[in-house]
C-alpha cells in the first residue's frame, strides 16, 4: 500500500523509532497532510559480542525538524502547522483546602439559680465552643507525559522540541500521529509539470547532553583493558560514547564531537512515504 521509501536511516530502534508520511499528489489533490510518528524509549546496548561493555541508553530532550529542500516543487501552509501542545493520556489532580473556625462564648448569670461558690448568685457560667468545617477544591485535567513546543531553526525549518514532564526522559509518544499532522504540504508543481513529486525529510536531533547513559558495566576486564591500550579510553563513558558515535556513523547519520556536550547528534532521519489516498 505504500510507495517505497530507501531513505531511512535509523540506529537505535529500541530508543527512538521514526515515520513519515503523506497521500499522494495528484489526482486532484493539490494539499496533503503530512504525517509525523515518534516513539521514545529505553535502549541496552552493547550485547554484540565484540562490544566490551554494555549500558542502558535513553533521551532527556529530542527535536524533530521537518526540512524542505528549497529545489523540491512543495511548499508549507504557514496555517496548518501544528502549534499547539497536546496533552496526553494520564491523570493529574490538585487539591485546595480551605479551614474555617469559629468559636462562641457565653455568660450565665444565676439564671437556674446556681448559687456561686460563695453562697451568692453572681457565679457566672462560661461556656465555649469551636467549630471547624473545611471546603475542598479539586481540580483535574489530562497531563502532559510530554511538553511540545513549535518553533523554526536557523534555516526556517520548522521544528518541534519535546521535553518529559512526569519523569526524566522521553517515553512513548508525544502526539497522536494519525489525528494531528504536523502540517499540510502544497504541490507547486504546474499541470504540465512532468518533475518527480516532491521529497520531504524528517529528522530527529539531540545534543550529547541530551543522552542518559546508566548501569555502564565491563563485559571482560582483560578485553577492556586490551581496548584502552588500543584505543585510548580515559573511562567507561568514554567508551559508551564511542558505541554510540559509531552507531550512528555507521548507519549513516550525522554526529559532531561527542565529547562536546552541546554537540548536536541525529538519531534518525527518514523521508516521507507516500500513501494512496483513503476511499
Amino acid at each position: 500500500m505504500t510507495i517505497g521509501n530507501n531513505d531511512r536511516k535509523q540506529a537505535f530502534a529500541d530508543i527512538v523509532t521514526l515515520e513519515a508520511w503523506h497521500e499522494t499528489f495528484g489526482s486532484g489533490a493539490q494539499q496533503v497532510d503530512l504525517h509525523v510518528d515518534v516513539v521514545f524509549g529505553t535502549g541496552r546496548l552493547g550485547e554484540e559480542a565484540a562490544s566490551p561493555i554494555r549500558f542502558k541508553l535513553e533521551i532527556k530532550q529530542a527535536e524533530l525538524v521537518v526540512v524542505v529542500p528549497q529545489m523540491e516543487p512543495v511548499a508549507v501552509d504557514p496555517t496548518s502547522v501544528s502549534r499547539d501542545t497536546p496533552r496526553l493520556s494520564g491523570r493529574m489532580t490538585s487539591t485546595l483546602e480551605k479551614k474555617r473556625s469559629r468559636s462562641f462564648s457565653a455568660k450565665l448569670f444565676g439564671a437556674f439559680g446556681i448559687k456561686g461558690p460563695n453562697g451568692g448568685g453572681a457565679f457566672d457560667l462560661a461556656a465555649a465552643s469551636s467549630q471547624q468545617s473545611s471546603e475542598k477544591l479539586e481540580l483535574s485535567g489530562a497531563a502532559e507525559v510530554i511538553a511540545v513546543t513549535q518553533s523554526r531553526t536557523g534555516d526556517g525549518h520548522y521544528r518541534w522540541i519535546m521535553t518529559p514532564k512526569m519523569q526524566d526522559t522521553l517515553t512513548g509518544r508525544p502526539w497522536d500521529a494519525i489525528k494531528t499532522p504536523r502540517m499540510k504540504l502544497v504541490d507547486t508543481r504546474t499541470a504540465t509539470s512532468a518533475s518527480l513529486p516532491p521529497a520531504v525529510r524528517v529528522e530527529l536531533t539531540c545534543r550529547r547532553e541530551d543522552l542518559l547513559i546508566t548501569e555502564l558495566t565491563l563485559k571482560d576486564d582483560a578485553h577492556w583493558a586490551a581496548l584502552v591500550r588500543r584505543e585510548g579510553f580515559r573511562n567507561r563513558m568514554a567508551a559508551a560514547e564511542s558505541y554510540i558515535r559509531d552507531r550512528l556513523i555507521g548507519d549513516g547519520l550525522e554526529v559532531g564531537d561527542i565529547d562536546e556536550l552541546f554537540s548536536r547528534l541525529t538519531l534518525a532521519s527518514v523521508s516521507a512515504m507516500t500513501v494512496p489516498k483513503a476511499p
